[in-house]
């Protein structure tokens, strides 16, 4: 157990730094009884805590209702999950998003939460512009889209194409299915440095090769696919 002679204040420092190499590090603090998950609970512990490898399997993090057979249950780190999410940590805030949409078909709601971590998250940023182009607001995607641009990276560049790949795998990652509940209302108009151009079409209906698509026309594809998936 901690030592009682130390002051939960400096016990909380060594925690955030264990906290800030990854969440997985607090364990055995969690286990020292009130004192260490009192000091582990804090909200200075958990603001930026490393929980990236816990949000790699979604499995993990499912809220109460996902299984059928049992209403009530929810994943096993949902508990800590919803801990980092209360106090703000971005991580959280991210992939409560994309739970949202995916597993209870609420865009609103991941919209609100995407937007919490805007413009520092460019994850976060192109996630809110696609889903809002997604539930037909072509106007506040491209609002996002603009700020992604002037916070992070031009539109057109491999940059905002990797970042858009990586929005994709993590909401493939919550169920990679075809549910197209989007379909009619997805609206993707022209802006900016942003545009969906005959040819990207053409060659997204002919053959699929999305990897052929130059970078100035990817991310149009990326928020086609996801609205298929979603």
């Amino acid at each position: 157990m901690p030592n009682p002679n130390i002051p939960d204040d400096l016990l909380a420092k060594i925690a955030k730094k264990m906290a800030d190499k990854c969440w997985w590090y607090l364990g055995p603090m969690l286990k020292f009884g009130p004192r260490g998950r009192d000091i582990v609970y804090r909200p200075d512990v958990l603001k930026n805590a490393n929980i990236f490898s816990m949000c790699d399997d979604p499995d993990d993090l499912y809220a109460a209702g996902h299984d059928p057979n049992d209403i009530n249950s929810e994943s096993r780190y949902r508990p800590f999950f919803k801990r980092c999410l209360e106090v703000g940590n971005p991580t959280a805030i991210y992939h409560e998003g994309l739970r949202l949409v995916t597993h209870e078909s609420d865009i609103q709601g991941a919209i609100l939460h995407l937007e919490r971590i805007a413009p520092r998250n460019a994850a976060a940023i192109l996630a809110c512009a696609i889903l809002y182009i997604c539930a037909g607001n072509a106007h506040m995607g491209c609002v996002y889209f603009r700020l992604f641009g002037s916070n992070h990276y031009a539109l057109e560049s491999e940059e905002a194409r990797e970042i858009c790949e990586e929005v994709l795998e993590d909401i493939k990652k919550y169920g990679n299915t075809l549910k197209y509940t989007y379909a009619n209302s997805f609206s993707f108009s022209e802006c900016g440095d942003v545009s969906s151009p005959e040819c990207a079409e053409m060659c997204y209906m002919r053959s699929r090769l999305f990897n052929n698509l130059c970078n100035q026309y990817y991310i149009w594809w990326c928020a086609k696919r996801i609205s298929q998936i979603l």
